[in-house]
């Protein structure tokens, strides 16, 4: 087979921004076939095995649905050769793929399967128990793909409003795809996060986007095909196809942590001898808990990136000394700028001194991006002492929410550039601090939204639920940080409610992410008010530093 043209020559970078993001593993895949792509589940597989798995299952959602107007395909699954093979094949279909998790109730991830429209669902081995509850109340029928059963499982056997398609349907045949289709506006994938209005809100990335990222990484870091990369996240998290698409477009393989080991991975680096590392910070405090950031811990590792939580001066010494030979790079953005726009590499003896009270710049965009600070109704760029609203503009950065109109207004407005052109920013929530020579600092967030584990959450969202399950309006939720730690937790507080504690976690369970549910709940007889009648958060909080 004949490479196209983008791929006679040596840098990857190559690739045009339109181009499908199969493309990246596609082109490596025909180089170096019997290289490891990935390993998970104890099992490594080399490129031409994941590719021989991934183009059934892309004939087959071709088959099945070749209509364009459903660019989306539901992905439910969990660190499994099925699930990864399954991201590849939706894009070699030419569609994007919208990923459910197991860890989720099944209430939430039967509304967001319904917000996507898709008509094609793979699901699995870890997920046909759920798979039935899940289906059993959708608003419409669904073709679904079970590539790891050789039969229906007796769960299914009774959802007769949906059509099954198991291991032999699928593979029987010669896939007659034998590349990745080029389709027009291709979507890579459709995340959904935590939403003020108690409804997720869907994130629509573009395959021009994550292309244009994807170069601006190889750049970045210029990994190889001897690099093994970790695969720490969750396929409902943005980071997860950090690590993915990057590691593919080089060539290098993926190295799937286990879940029971994501915040205990130190043996797993080491046995593994990883060179690429990427995760939230707070794994790096659950692992000095545990005793596993020992000098020299982690020798074979040569780039640690860290993102979607603040990193502190602390976190930076404790991983430098457990990987002496990394460098390490605090990335920044969130989902609606493709993964992260903005980076600042760590220089020891250097960097110390451009910490803000203890905190790693997230430094400056990467190639092609913009970043501005709006205050008080102007858009300052590069303005030194400016405190203000981080907006994002650029390749990278989406243009609106999934079928969510309001909220496309209100996060996204249009301003002429210099040529006069119109150019389209986004309001990121985050209030930010721009030094010369350094480049943006995190402060803090303008709204009621923080982070959990790298996950976006709206408290507003807990609280409509903790209304519905504790029957009263006398509720409230804050986000706190026990002094002395870095870790945020999320407290409710409620009043007027006859339910027990332990009957309002397990409702809060039932219908939240395990991420957003309250790590503990306090009972008042009424919730403390400030001078304007609201619930005075404040207040709440004080409470907390006080029994601290």
């Amino acid at each position: 087979m004949t490479l196209p043209s983008p791929f006679l020559v040596d840098l990857p970078t190559k690739l045009p921004a339109t181009a499908n993001p199969a493309w990246w593993f596609h082109r490596n895949a025909l180089l170096q076939p019997e290289r490891p792509a990935l390993f998970v589940q104890d099992t490594l597989y080399r490129y031409q095995e994941l590719l021989d798995y991934l183009l059934p299952l892309a004939q087959t959602l071709l088959q099945e649905d070749p209509q364009p107007e459903h660019p989306i395909v539901a992905l439910f699954a969990s660190r499994s050769l099925t699930a990864y093979a399954s991201v590849l094949a939706i894009h070699y279909a030419g569609k994007g793929y919208a990923a459910l998790n197991p860890l989720f109730p099944a209430e939430r991830n039967r509304h967001i399967l319904n917000l996507t429209d898709a008509i094609l669902l793979i699901a699995d081995a870890s997920c046909i128990e759920q798979l039935a509850e899940l289906l059993t109340q959708c608003e419409k029928s669904r073709i679904v793909l079970l590539p790891d059963q050789q039969t229906l499982p007796a769960c299914c056997q009774k959802l007769t409003q949906h059509r099954f398609l198991c291991h032999s349907e699928i593979f029987a045949h010669r896939s007659l795809l034998q590349e990745p289709l080029q389709v027009e506006q291709q979507l890579a994938y459709l995340l959904f996060t935590s939403g003020s209005t108690g409804i997720p809100k869907g994130i629509a990335v573009p395959a021009s986007s994550l292309n244009v990222f994807i170069a601006n990484m190889l750049l970045r870091y210029h990994p190889t095909p001897e690099d093994r990369f970790s695969q720490h996240s969750d396929l409902t998290f943005d980071a997860s196809v950090y690590d993915q698409f990057l590691c593919w477009a080089a060539g290098a393989s993926l190295y799937c942590l286990p879940h029971s080991i994501r915040y205990a991975p130190a043996p797993f680096i080491r046995q593994h001898a990883l060179t690429f590392w990427e995760s939230v910070p707070s794994v790096v405090h659950f692992m000095k808990r545990m005793h596993q950031l020992k000098a020299g811990a982690f020798p074979s590792l040569r780039w640690s990136v860290f993102g979607g939580e603040r990193l502190n001066l602390e976190t930076v010494h404790l991983w430098q000394q457990a990987a002496p030979h990394s460098g390490i790079d605090n990335s920044y953005g969130p989902t609606e700028s493709t993964i992260c726009i903005t980076g600042y590499i760590w220089r020891p003896g250097h960097s110390e001194a451009e910490c803000l009270e203890g905190m790693v710049p997230i430094g400056l965009p990467y190639p092609g991006q913009q970043v501005a600070i709006l205050r008080e109704g102007v858009l300052y760029q590069e303005e030194e002492d400016v405190v203000g609203e981080l907006c994002l503009s650029g390749s990278q950065v989406d243009t609106y929410y999934w079928r969510n109109e309001s909220e496309t207004n209100r996060r996204y407005f249009c301003l002429n550039d210099d040529h006069g052109n119109p150019q389209r920013w986004y309001k990121t929530g985050d209030r930010v601090y721009w030094q010369q020579g350094v480049g943006l600092y995190y402060l803090d967030r303008m709204d009621r939204q923080l982070k959990i584990r790298g996950y976006r959450v709206e408290l507003a969202e807990i609280e409509q639920v903790l209304q519905q399950v504790a029957q009263s309006d006398q509720v409230a939720v804050v986000g706190w940080t026990k002094p002395g730690t870095q870790v945020a937790t999320i407290i409710g507080f409620v009043a007027h409610t006859q339910a027990t504690h332990a009957a309002l976690l397990a409702g809060c369970s039932d219908r939240l992410p395990p991420y957003m549910v309250p790590n503990t709940l306090h009972t008042l007889e009424e919730l403390p008010r400030n001078a304007n009648g609201k619930t005075d958060l404040q207040q709440l909080l004080a409470i907390l530093d006080g029994e601290a």
